[in-house]
C-alpha cells in the first residue's frame, strides 16, 4: 500500500468520525504513531497495540486518581 492511500485512508476515518459529531484522537504520541504507519515504518498491527497501550494507561492514570480521592484522605 502506497504512502499516499494510508493517508486516504486515515484522513477519510478522521473526517467520517468528526462528520458523525465524535471526537478522534488528538493525542501526539498516538499521531506521530499514525504518521509512522502512514510512511510505513510501522505496521497496522504496531499502530493498534500503540493505542491499546495509550488507552491502558490512560485507564491506569485514571484508577489512581480515584484511588488518591476516595482511598487516601485522611480519617
Amino acid at each position: 500500500m502506497t504512502t499516499e492511500r494510508r493517508r486516504e485512508i486515515f484522513e477519510a476515518v478522521r473526517n467520517r468520525a468528526h462528520a458523525l459529531g465524535l471526537q478522534f484522537e488528538d493525542d501526539p504520541t498516538y499521531l506521530n504513531a499514525v504518521e509512522e504507519w502512514i510512511v510505513g515504518s510501522i505496521t497496522a498491527e504496531s499502530l493498534r497495540n500503540h493505542y491499546q497501550e495509550l488507552l491502558v494507561g490512560r485507564e491506569k492514570e485514571r484508577r489512581l486518581a480515584y484511588f488518591a480521592k476516595h482511598c487516601l484522605q485522611e480519617v
